[in-house]
């Protein structure tokens, strides 16, 4: 009886629990990356649902989904889902790998555009989002744990770090999945190691791997100027551009310098949106007789476009693209620009949209231009960076965010021609890989403003001075430069420095801290100046620039000096087939004097002093007056006397000397340049020379070498020494 009464309350308890087996015996599936033991989930209509072992990797029964599971020995991992439920799904955020107990007590947290990318702390309580990338660092004892999707071009990617915790999501934004079909998952990538700057450049060279683009040939260069003529109130903006145009091939002949960067001042009434019609007030020949003459000083014409606007002013066109506007709580989207306005935002999936930029840009093709800053890209690409978010896409079999704004710019790319130099400015960075030329990777650095009245620009200035915090500033650029160097040439050009000025009034220090950034940063350059009318002081400074060459400066600070810091000290190793040295930049942009030391072993130069600073044996320490710059040539001690540096080149050899050789059965030392300028030798105390006449020779007073100036012109110089 008894028994009988057990069987029965047995199989009463197995009816209440049968519900729950599944969920209780199915297993996690918890895939092993970087050595982690990894939680993988998806939000599905909203509802977050952990991954389950499945017969092909991670499968979400509740949710209706199936997946595929892909692993490298590399740490790349990646999935693949399919909807098996029977009806359209709508995926959200995909949790490609949670980690726990993840080292780290700073990271490089990157934004997905311009503003700003910096090394934070991180501290218990506080979650911080990096787009793509997350780099981690922890000094003691070292650890380096890379994050970073090596793919980014469908979907928004996101790294979050909360305390030990590292969440890699894939972020589908509602995309709906429909029954049967399936979809992929960005891949993801996690490293571990020491070395946090080599784990970025490792990260930029597998990026690149995966997408293997061309990269634009050489560095351009070219004038913008605004920073101190004003060509829409003081002086008409086309009789600006041609006089500095025939003054750069004037005062600047062989510098490579090849565009010129017309910005709004060709739109009539200064309306974008008006792209076609041309502002004869200011520009009064018309594009193809300007292109014409342009082109016969071997210059190409190039122009700002914020594609992605129409100023609600132009009603005619508002009318016309009235349904290819971005909608927010279903009213058209509008940003409220301070200087030209409000505008609406075309959407870039929207067949209207394709069509349009395919008539502006295949018109400007026909006009000659060559050049295009595609800019406020931001205002199209959703959660990429995220100031925008509109109520969807016209194209819902796109992916919302990366994938639509794409869709747009490869009508872009292809209007506009292989052949012509795209630029991407304040909208997403990695996620134009393969479609831009190059992406702006700061602020608008060496910027200057129209006259245009109060609230306005810079009013009553055209140029911001003394505030190296500015959004204009110094800090700024270092910061763009900083966090992108590594991925320089891999991906596309990266734009950290945008546009130089240098002329009075600006301070002689920060002339020089700006001539420093642009000739360590590898950047394009544009020039701010008035070309034409500047001071032949700061005209020299310019000239060091050209011509312009390819590689970026690495930081050496970069994860030493977390927020509220920034980094400070750069190294560029130069080669070249006659010699190698290191380049040393250290800025200080505060009120006390910068003490820092540099990894450095050889002679060493001071370039802003002109001053040799004796020999260093593996430390160097270096001392930087208030709101200045060192930059420093260390390059190694050789037993004869060689090449120390030039005041042609801010690299200092790299771009004007092409080939130094030292002849010890003769005694002679010989060097070839390419451009008029004075080159410094260093003579070690065992010898004199030989022929005098014509050189200006010191003696140094602590290591007794000689210092030698050496007045050049083009072509080779031979220069004897006698041992003593």
């Amino acid at each position: 009886m008894r028994s009988a009464r057990s069987a029965r309350r047995a199989a009463l308890l197995l009816l209440l629990v049968a519900p729950l087996l599944p969920a209780v015996l199915a297993a996690e599936f918890r895939p092993t990356i970087a050595g982690w033991s990894a939680r993988v989930g998806i939000h599905v209509d909203g509802t977050l649902h952990w991954a389950e072992t499945g017969p092909g990797g991670p499968a979400f029964p509740a949710a209706g989904l199936e997946a595929t599971w892909t692993a490298a020995p590399d740490g790349t991992v990646a999935a693949t889902v399919r909807n098996t439920s029977g009806r359209p799904l709508a995926l959200g955020r995909f949790i490609v790998a949670q980690l726990a107990g993840v080292p780290g007590d700073r990271a490089l947290v990157m934004s997905g555009w311009q503003l700003t990318n910096t090394v934070q702390p991180v501290v218990p309580g506080k979650k911080l989002v990096s787009k793509t990338l997350l780099q981690l660092w922890q000094p003691a004892p070292a650890a380096a744990v890379q994050v970073g999707f090596v793919t980014f071009d469908r979907i928004n990617t996101e790294i979050e770090v909360d305390g030990g915790t590292v969440t890699a999501v894939c972020d589908f934004e509602g995309f709906v999945l429909a029954p049967g079909a399936a979809i992929a998952t960005e891949s993801l990538r996690v490293v571990r190691g020491t070395d946090p700057i080599a784990e970025l450049h490792a990260w930029g060279d597998a990026a690149a791997a995966r997408y293997r683009v061309p990269i634009w040939p050489g560095t351009p260069a070219g004038w913008v100027g605004w920073s101190w003529v004003d060509g829409f109130n003081v002086e008409r903006y086309e009789d600006v551009v041609r006089r500095n145009a025939r003054a750069i091939r004037e005062k600047l002949p062989d510098s490579g310098i090849g565009y010129i960067w017309v910005s709004i001042g060709n739109l009539k009434d200064r309306e974008p949106g008006a792209w076609l019609e041309w502002n004869r007030t200011l520009f009064p020949s018309g594009p193809e007789a300007l292109v014409r003459d342009l082109g016969a000083q071997d210059f190409k014409l190039g122009l700002w476009a914020g594609a992605y606007w129409v100023s609600a002013r132009l009603e005619a066109r508002v009318a016309q693209l009235r349904d290819a506007f971005l909608l927010k709580d279903g009213q058209p989207m509008s940003v409220p620009h301070r200087d030209l306005g409000p505008q609406l935002i075309l959407d870039p999936t929207h067949p209207k949209t394709h069509a349009w930029f395919e008539e502006i840009f295949r018109t400007w093709r026909a006009w000659g231009v060559r050049y295009y800053m595609i800019d406020f890209v931001h205002s199209a690409s959703g959660t990429t960076p995220g100031r925008y978010i509109a109520d969807g896409y016209f194209n819902q079999a796109l992916v919302p965010s990366v994938e639509a704004v794409r869709d747009s710019l490869k009508v872009i790319r292809r209007a506009a021609g292989p052949d012509t130099y795209l630029l991407v400015s304040t909208g997403p960075t990695f996620h134009t890989v393969g479609l831009l030329d190059a992406v702006r990777a700061g602020t608008d650095y060496g910027e200057g403003r129209p006259l245009d009245g109060p609230g306005k620009g810079f009013w009553p200035g055209t140029f911001v001075v003394n505030k190296p915090d500015y959004w204009t500033g110094h800090l700024r650029a270092v910061q763009a430069w900083a966090t992108h160097f590594f991925v320089h040439r891999k991906l596309w050009i990266a734009d950290s420095g945008n546009v130089l000025t240098l002329d009075k009034p600006v301070a002689l220090n920060d002339a020089r801290i700006s001539a420093t950034i642009f000739g360590l940063n590898g950047s394009p350059l544009m020039i701010g100046d008035d070309v034409d009318r500047m001071s032949p002081e700061r005209l020299a400074l310019l000239r060091q620039q050209f011509p312009r060459l390819p590689e970026a400066a690495e930081p050496l600070d970069l994860f030493d000096a977390p927020e509220p810091d920034h980094p400070k000290t750069f190294r560029l190793r130069v080669r070249t087939a006659w010699d190698e040295w290191d380049l040393f930049a250290v800025f200080n942009f505060g009120a006390d004097v910068l003490r820092k030391t540099v990894p450095a072993t050889g002679a060493v130069w001071d370039f802003w002093d002109e001053r040799y600073a004796g020999t260093a044996d593996g430390n160097l320490a270096v001392l930087v007056p208030p709101r200045s710059v060192k930059l420093l040539r260390v390059a190694p001690l050789r037993p004869h006397p060689w090449v120390l540096a030039t005041d042609i080149h801010i690299r200092q050899g790299q771009a004007e000397i092409s080939a130094a050789a030292w002849d010890d059965a003769t005694g002679e030392l010989r060097f070839t340049t390419s451009r008029p300028g004075n080159v410094f030798l260093r003579v070690p105390k065992e010898f004199r020379v030989a022929e005098p006449a014509g050189l200006w020779i010191a003696k140094d007073g602590n290591d007794a070498s000689l210092l030698v100036r050496v007045a050049t012109t083009p072509g080779e110089r031979r220069i004897r020494f006698v041992r003593l």
